[in-house]
């Protein structure tokens, strides 16, 4: 049995990458940073659709009945960067529906607790940011969720 934070993420970036996209089919999900090496952040990666990571926004916390459970809670983010095609209606609108593929995934149930050790993905309403570099602006797609997994 194999649990804890890396396996509970590898196996959502798992889920991720396996989604077939509705718009603009030629550019699928792909992880930009598993957590295995130094990576140039997300943000500065140019033309580049549907790249995305999984990030930590706080610090796992004991998620248990008077910390005596392996169960954890932690608040994390996918991350999604887009900046083709330059039509930003098309654009927002391929956004808005690779958010909604992406909260599917998400939300699961097909995660096993045994070999990953999720016990349920809690996702929150997702967000757009602009990102502006070179007089470029490309757009980040960001689905925060809740994360209860248990640490063996």
């Amino acid at each position: 049995m194999s649990q804890g934070i890396f396996k509970a993420l590898e196996y959502l970036e798992n889920q991720i990458e396996s989604i077939t996209p509705k718009s603009d089919i030629s550019h699928t999900f792909v992880c930009h940073n598993r957590a295995n090496g130094m990576l140039p952040p997300l943000e500065q990666r140019r033309s580049s659709n549907r790249y995305f990571e999984l990030e930590l926004e706080t610090l796992p916390e004991d998620d248990g009945a008077a910390g005596l459970s392996g169960r954890r809670r932690a608040l994390c983010v996918c991350r999604v960067r887009y900046d083709i095609p330059n039509d930003l209606a098309y654009r927002q609108r391929m956004m808005a529906e690779d958010a909604e593929f992406i909260l599917t995934k998400l939300k699961g149930p097909d995660y096993s607790l045994s070999t990953t050790g999720i016990v349920s993905v809690i996702p929150k309403q997702p967000l757009l940011d602009p990102v502006e570099i070179d007089n470029n602006i490309a757009h980040i797609l960001s689905v925060p969720f809740t994360l209860l997994y248990l640490e063996a």
